[in-house]
């Protein structure tokens, strides 16, 4: 006779359960937290407290650059009347905005005239200038944090605070041979190391649209200028998004090129052999799409890395992929109605373009990005602890101050300047220190396991 084997339900898997429950419960708690820093911050910043700044004067100041290039060739206008222009917008805007730290005017003034002279003289053509020097006349802006030979050179940082730099960065060189003019440098955060704009050396750069909004960073000094028509292109430099955010937070037009294709030597301390093991990468940030491609061919001009930019791309056999769904990390706020029809938008539009749908991700890795690019941040060459003292031992002032100098080698013990935050007397900003905390207190990733979740990612990208 058979036997009869009495089957067991399938018992509940109570600590998924459990975990699922939590998450949940985080995630209305961190919503609830959202709810309260809205309501609270909207109390002070409100219409009472924004500022408003005027229109242009010229309307050459909404073109784009390679615009105003084409009438500096064409003659309809002269370089030394560009650059006055956009003097006189910044003395318009930035006191409201505080984007601009320093200043060249004389030299750059001085500068446009020998570009007028040379058109005039008739020695180059308007062909070739538009080959060889595309932003022939055309005035720049660039981060502090580039140098530009003569000029501040802090990173943000009040130990610094009268460094000025011995010689221009590879890509502010690159950019006088297309002609451009370097004329002012924007402000930064303190070592670029944040997504706003404020450092104790300049203060806090405010958004253009809304000065009760925040600018975004670390290029938030440029994207604030260009978006405000105080400069018509500027040079970024962007590790996690320092490019890229504040132009999209300030309306215009920022692109990182893949790290490792431009030379880095003069961007903070980094040297050129920096190059292929940074993330770091600057890219143009501009108020018109037109201003990327030109810039990012004089950018990459005696770049070791080979990339076609002359071939003209058929889009329709282009792939586009995009992320509209929480990516699972507590840490990050749920997308905004409004972003998510502006994105959509856009979808729809790409696949009628193309007549291929985008391609919806959903990484299963997702939630981690933040971990992992916390890993790779610090395989840079640059180390926060030291790098905040300047690379220099500072001078103690009490006898504890010499003993933690001596037991932490010189760099900057996370504990001891949160301390000196709350009692207002440390040198740094509360950004810098809680990154301190989180390289020093928190556990570090495991290398094994980062590669495997970029591997997964980077499966998340491959096109059927």
């Amino acid at each position: 006779m058979p036997s009869i084997s009495a089957h067991e339900p399938d018992r509940p898997d109570y600590a998924k359960m459990a975990k699922t429950y939590f998450h949940v419960f985080l995630r209305l708690l961190f919503s609830f937290y959202d709810c309260i820093i809205d309501f609270f911050f909207g109390l002070y910043y409100n219409d009472t407290t924004r500022k408003y700044i005027s229109g242009v004067d010229y309307p050459f100041m909404l073109e784009s650059a390679s615009s105003v290039a084409r009438k500096i060739r064409n003659k309809e206008m002269s370089s030394v009347d560009v650059v006055n222009a956009y003097i006189a917008r910044i003395a318009q805007v930035n006191g409201i905005l505080n984007s601009v730290v320093d200043e060249r005017y004389k030299d750059a003034i001085e500068e446009a005239k020998q570009a007028d002279k040379m058109i005039e003289s008739g020695e180059w053509s308007k062909e070739r200038l538009e080959k060889e020097r595309p932003f022939h006349g055309v005035p720049i802006s660039t981060k502090e944090s580039t140098a530009i030979k003569g000029m501040r050179h802090t990173f943000g940082l009040t130990l610094r605070a009268h460094e000025t730099a011995p010689d221009d960065a590879e890509v502010i060189k690159s950019m006088r041979r297309a002609g451009a003019i370097p004329f002012v440098l924007t402000n930064i955060p303190e070592l670029n190391m944040w997504y706003e704009t404020r450092c104790n050396v300049y203060g806090q750069t405010n958004n253009p649209y809304d000065t009760n909004r925040t600018v975004g960073g670390s290029s938030g000094g440029e994207s604030s200028l260009i978006s405000a028509c105080g400069s018509p292109l500027g040079i970024g430099t962007d590790v996690g998004g320092s490019v890229r955010m504040p132009a999209y937070f300030c309306g215009i037009f920022g692109h990182k090129p893949t790290s490792g294709m431009i030379n880095l030597q003069g961007l903070t301390r980094k040297a050129a052999e920096h190059t292929e093991m940074s993330l770091t990468c600057p890219g143009p940030i501009c108020k018109h799409a037109e201003d990327l491609l030109p810039t990012m061919k004089v950018l990459m001009q005696g770049s070791k890395v080979e990339l076609d930019l002359t071939t003209k791309v058929d889009v329709a056999k282009l792939r586009f992929f995009y992320i509209e769904d929480d990516c699972g990390d507590l840490r990050v706020s749920p997308i905004q109605s409004d972003q998510l029809n502006a994105l959509r938008k856009a979808v729809k539009y790409v696949g009628e373009l193309t007549g291929v749908p985008p391609k919806k991700l959903v990484p299963s890795k997702w939630k981690y990005g933040y971990k992992v690019w916390r890993y790779l941040i610090t395989q840079e060459p640059e180390r926060l602890a030291w790098e905040l003292t300047n690379r220099n031992v500072r001078n103690p002032s009490s006898k504890l101050a010499i003993f933690i100098k001596f037991l932490f080698q010189g760099t900057v013990c996370w504990w001891w300047e949160t301390l000196r935050f709350f009692t207002g007397t440390s040198p740094y900003t509360l950004p810098s220190i809680l990154r301190l905390i989180d390289l020093n207190v928190f556990p570090k990733e495991n290398p094994e396991w980062v590669k495997e979740v970029l591997e997964s990612l980077l499966g998340d990208l491959k096109v059927e």
